[in-house]
Formats: structure tokens, C-alpha cells, sequence
């Protein structure tokens, strides 16, 4: 574990500053980008030792990885969306897919519709289990973006913000609920705070000038109702620009801690007190990333996990995805695993489903978001202790 050289204040709490050195993965002997194989159009996916690809079998030109959850029995579910892009289709021809594997992800069952909307395009997907043993898969109802001499037609742009729940371990999903109207553009995972809270974090398109901030919709009851929070403005111009796809992890201490997507080469950070109804002013982190979101959890050893595109004292982009872990919640962090790399590999997420082992999901792109599948891949916590 390396040295905390300084730490940032954000209304009164003190938060490391990351090494950017011994974050980089220094010392690792650099490999190239993998190229296509010929027989998919795909690019290979290099891993580091230790860690396993393990996707399902998906036909469909065109999916979206999503996120994963534990069911009851110890199955693990995981969900995608397709077969095709959301942009430039007729109403209802994507829908979000869902398959189980028995085996911890070394194999997987036949794939199952579970969401559709004829009127929009149903896609993104992120999962929360809660304590009561409800499934909740938070997703966009996508319309248009239309983006007209650099600012977003408030009227056309639309891409709003759904839920539903399923109570019999995904076999069924009712209580379809919009929490959220206006144009979002990913979501990142979900959280159930230890007063029983679930806080959804999302970014969304304000305009003059047209950019993204960053908030969340907040429950106390169980989906019943549900508030938005306070927004994070960077400020920034552009229909990427500014506050995007947040991920958020509670504390030991009851905050709320929320790493953001930025243009500005690295994250920035905000801490809520209240389960995520109002956030700090937002402050850069050093945490470097090719504007491109995180993913952050808490594992049940205590440690945080990180899994992101780590461009700290490199120049790659989004061709790596690495993994760090805190003991102190985020004062100090180890050295960062390179996990895997290939052309591109974006919008991670993690699912601890036995203690210690860890599912990790991502999109795989090529073509400049022409050709895209899901990757997930299993690591263990003691691989990324270096153990």
C-alpha cells in the first residue's frame, strides 16, 4: 500500500490524494492493444494472470453490458441491452436481456427478455439487490438526443429515468415506475444506505450552455416516492461535457462519498450527509480518467473496491481497465491491477457474489461504438492484494 502524499478538503472532510506514481501501475511491463480476430470482428481481450473471462454467449451485433446481482439461491443474474443501438431506431427495438449462470459465471443459461417498451428504447440497465431481498433494475427509456448548434433541444432530447422490481428472484418484474423525465444518458449502479435509503446515481442535460450535471433520485420508502437531489455543476459546454455518470459508495461514517465522469482528464468528487438529497461543492480528485465513469463498492472484507480506465502517468485511454482497494475508505489505496485491455473496455461494474470473489462486467467496443458486447470477467480480492 503506498504513501498518502496530501489530502483534499470538501465541507470539513478529508479525503487522500492518490500517489500518481505507484497508481499507475509502475513497474508492469507494458503490453500492446489487442487487434480484431478476423473470425468476429472483435478485439482480443488481453488478462492479467489471476483473472478469468467469462461472458455468455450473446448473438446480437450490438449489446450493452449492464450489471449483476446475487440471487437467493446463490445464482448469480446478469442483464444487457439490445440487439441493436438505441440511436437512429424505431420506437421499441431494444429491450433488456437477462441470464443466470449456476456456476459462479463459468457458464451461463439461455437468455430472457425482461424489459421492453414499444414507445421508447429500454436499455442501460444497473441492478440493486436490497436487504428485503428485492431485485431493482434501474434503466433509461430512451427517445432522441438532438443537439442543434452546440445546445440540446430541450423539447426533442429525451431520455428518462425507470425502474422496476421483481420480488421472485427475476422470474417476474412489475411496478414499472418513470422516477426521472428528461434526458439522462447512462446509469451507474445503485445503492441501499444503511437507513434503508435507495439512492440512484445519474447525470442529466441542462441547457444555456447545454452540458450534464450530476445528481441522484432518492427513496425512503421503498420506491413509494422518490425526490431528486441537489445537482453537481462543473459547468462546461457540450453534449459530454460537464458533471456525467456518477458512481456513489457509503462511508463508514454515514456519508455518501460520489466519484463524477469529467472532461477535465480526471474525477472529481462530492460527499452527501443527508442519503444523498444534497451534496458538497464538487472538488477535482487525483484520480486520473480519459472521461470515461467508475465504478466504486464496498466489499464484505470492509475494503472499497475501484474499477476504472486508469490513465494516471500513462497516455492509454479506454483500452484498460485497472482495480485498486482501500482499507480506510479511500485515504490510501494498493498499487492498481491491470485486470484487462483491449481496443476499448468502458462502463465497468462489480458484483462481490461470494466473499472475496468478484464478477466484473463491462462493454467491449469497437468501431467507434458500431459493434459492442458485453465482457464480464472474475477476479479474486487477494489477486488485487497481489497475494
Amino acid at each position: 500500500m503506498f504513501n498518502v502524499p496530501g489530502r483534499l478538503v470538501c465541507a470539513g472532510v478529508l479525503v487522500a490524494v492518490w500517489s500518481a506514481g505507484a497508481a499507475s501501475g509502475e513497474g508492469r511491463q507494458a503490453k500492446k492493444a489487442a487487434k480484431p480476430r478476423k473470425d468476429t470482428a472483435m478485439a482480443e481481450i488481453w488478462t492479467q494472470k489471476g483473472v478469468m473471462l467469462c461472458s455468455p454467449k450473446v448473438a446480437h451485433p450490438f449489446c450493452t453490458g449492464g450489471a449483476s446481482a446475487l440471487l437467493s439461491d446463490g445464482r448469480i443474474l446478469t442483464t444487457y441491452s439490445g440487439p441493436v443501438t438505441p440511436h437512429g431506431q424505431k420506437p421499441g427495438a431494444t429491450r433488456i436481456y437477462a441470464c443466470v449462470s449456476a456456476d459462479g459465471g463459468k457458464t451461463w443459461g439461455p437468455e430472457r427478455e425482461i424489459i421492453h417498451h414499444p414507445e421508447c428504447q429500454a436499455c442501460g440497465g444497473s441492478i440493486l439487490r436490497t436487504r428485503d431481498g428485492t431485485l431493482w433494475v434501474f434503466y433509461m427509456g430512451f427517445y432522441r438526443s438532438a443537439w442543434r448548434g452546440g445546445q440540446p433541444d430541450m423539447e426533442a432530447t429525451r431520455s428518462d429515468l425507470w425502474c422496476t422490481r421483481s420480488t421472485d428472484d427475476g422470474k417476474t418484474w412489475t411496478n414499472r415506475q418513470m422516477i426521472w423525465k428528461g434526458y439522462t444518458g447512462a446509469t451507474n449502479g445503485a445503492l441501499e444506505t444503511t437507513a434503508g435509503h435507495i439512492v440512484v446515481p445519474f447525470s442529466y442535460v441542462v441547457p444555456n450552455p447545454g452540458r450534464l450535471v450530476s445528481a441522484c433520485v432518492v427513496s425512503a420508502d421503498a420506491g413509494k416516492d422518490w425526490k431528486l437531489s441537489t445537482n453537481i455543476d462543473l459547468g462546461g459546454h457540450g453534449d459530454h461535457a460537464g458533471a456525467i455518470e456518477p458512481t456513489v459508495v457509503q462511508l463508514k461514517d454515514g456519508r455518501i462519498w460520489m466519484l463524477i465522469r469529467t472532461a477535465k482528464g480526471r474525477f472529481w468528487q462530492s460527499f452527501s450527509t443527508d442519503n444523498g438529497m444534497t451534496w458538497c461543492e464538487a472538488t477535482p480528485t487525483p484520480i486520473g480518467s480519459p472521461s470515461a465513469p467508475a465504478y466504486i463498492t464496498r466489499l464484505k472484507s470492509g475494503r472499497l473496491v475501484l474499477v476504472w480506465n486508469n490513465t494516471m502517468a500513462t497516455t492509454r485511454g479506454r483500452d484498460t481497465l485497472s482495480m485498486a482497494l482501500s482499507e480506510d475508505d479511500g485515504e490510501s489505496w494498493t498499487r492498481p491491477v491491470e485486470c484487462a485491455r483491449s481496443m476499448q473496455l468502458s462502463y465497468p461494474f462489480i458484483l462481490e457474489h461470494k466473499p472475496g470473489q468478484l464478477l466484473v462486467g463491462c462493454n467491449h467496443v469497437m468501431g467507434g461504438w458500431k459493434r459492442v458486447a458485453p465482457v464480464l470477467f472474475r477476479v479474486s480480492e487477494q489477486t488485487l492484494l497481489g497475494q
